[in-house]
């Protein structure tokens, strides 16, 4: 059941997803030192297009709210960020969780969800500094232990696949 669980949670947050250009390799401009170094200009959360459907907190610098449309969508609230423009920043908010089976119901305490965001670059050439990769760790049922699952397309957050 878990494994079915981590499945549909997959498939809802890659769920909608668009194509918005080829993204950069590295980011622009960007220092080549420590991982702890800001880069110059805002740094956003991949592109706006990168959701098509449903969608909130793509393309914006640190969002608060995030939500991957789908049936049902998933939905991260309350997010507090630490460390936004830096090469890697953390966030913790609060999951919604769909009740797998139960016509669209939600659990109705939301459970803790912890954010992982890095690899800034671009999505199009002299575009907006994107962290290109996000990372999102939660329970999907009462009860369960909360697993790490990647959040991307096959071009970062640009696009997907």
């Amino acid at each position: 059941m878990r494994l079915v669980a981590a499945i549909a949670l997959l498939c809802l947050i890659l769920a909608g997803c668009g194509d918005s250009g080829q993204p950069s390799a590295k980011a622009g401009g960007s220092p080549k030192s420590s991982a702890g170094v800001a880069v110059n200009g805002p740094v956003l959360l991949g592109a706006k297009s990168f959701i098509v459907w449903g969608g909130i907190g793509f393309g914006t610098a640190h969002p608060s709210k995030l939500v991957v449309g789908s049936d049902p969508s998933v939905v991260i609230t309350g997010i507090r960020w630490r460390g936004w423009g830096n090469r890697n920043a953390s966030g913790v908010g609060r999951y919604s969780a769909p009740q797998v089976g139960h016509g669209g119901d939600y659990y109705r305490k939301p459970f803790r969800a912890d954010l992982r965001v890095s690899g800034i670059g671009r999505c199009r050439r002299n575009g907006p500094h994107t962290y290109m990769a996000l990372k999102v760790r939660v329970a999907l049922q009462p009860g369960q232990r909360p697993s790490w699952y990647q959040a991307n397309g096959s071009h970062g957050l640009c696009s997907y696949p």
